[in-house]
């Protein structure tokens, strides 16, 4: 039977302010749309990889249900997100309505596929984009291989159906350009990868893509705003400065990623206010056998 989904409910289980209400409510319900389309069966065993503050998280175990178990394994530091952390994101799920079906582990997702536990499924919703580099998603689908049957991926398509779009495109790659100049990258765009990589990988590292869709998001999804924001705004600019120094040719290039978000901004009506997400991409994956 096909699982049923409150969505208001979901959004009250996750930590916000009132304010914004409506704009967590929207995540959600982008989640809801695609884990819906995905199938996943009452009483599964579910891996999330990379759950951050666990928008996602609530979702899969309304879908699992009371007989069913989410392991969501991030290694990042639990102080880090705003307005609220990981930590205390995580925490306020747990002691919630859900909490029973979740289990929150902050470990390395690789270490944690090395053990010897089976899922029906792993996924990764929005979050390849945050790892370290390209290779660290080839190098857990293969550590996937003996632990599931099936992988669910969701992430930034680098596509846009609309010119509201566009600037997100941009701000993306401004990002992640910017990002693979620190030695350290802590930003949340540090690999914008392609789903056609994603499924290069995927087919070079055991698995076969079942089923495919592109998602237009909702307005009010606000992603493509909070990048397009983060790049026109002063912050940007000092970071550039502070990780090219003197390189001329390195700030040059990141100036003009910059310029071309705000050149895209100026092309709407509302400028940044009419910013909207780009396309998102979401694969299903089973594991070739023999």
């Amino acid at each position: 039977m096909a699982t049923t989904f409150d969505i208001d409910a979901l959004a009250k289980s996750y930590l916000h302010t009132p304010k914004n209400f409506d704009i967590i409510r929207a995540q959600i319900e982008h989640r809801v749309n695609i884990v819906q389309q995905w199938g996943i069966a009452p009483g599964s065993k579910v891996l999330e990889i990379g759950p951050g503050q666990g928008d996602c998280t609530i979702v899969l175990a309304a879908a699992v249900g009371d007989h069913g178990h989410v392991t969501a394994v991030d290694p990042a530091d639990l102080n880090y997100g705003s307005p609220y952390t990981l930590g205390q994101s995580q925490s306020h799920i747990s002691s919630g309505p859900l909490g029973p079906r979740i289990t929150f582990l902050q470990t390395d997702p690789s270490s944690h596929l090395r053990s010897e536990v089976s899922y029906d499924y792993v996924v990764f919703f929005h979050s390849v984009w945050y790892f370290s580099s390209p290779s660290t998603l080839s190098s857990l689908l293969r550590l996937c291989l003996p632990r599931t049957s099936r992988v669910l991926i969701t992430e930034h398509s680098l596509h846009a159906s609309s010119p509201e779009a566009v600037p997100h495109v941009l701000a993306a790659l401004a990002h992640m350009s910017l990002e693979a100049l620190k030695p350290v990258s802590t930003g949340n765009i540090r690999t914008a990868v392609s789903p056609d990589w994603v499924k290069q990988v995927s087919k070079g590292t055991g698995w076969s893509l079942v089923s495919e869709r592109v998602v237009v998001p909702e307005r009010m999804l606000w992603d493509g705003k909070w990048e397009v924001y983060a790049v026109i705004g002063e912050g940007f600019l000092r970071e550039v400065e502070e990780v090219c120094g003197g390189d001329e040719k390195k700030g040059a290039v990141l100036m003009a990623l910059r310029d071309s978000v705000i050149a895209a901004v100026k092309g709407l009506d509302g400028g940044k206010d009419g910013v909207r997400g780009m396309d998102v991409w979401t694969g299903v994956f089973e594991r070739v056998e023999g």
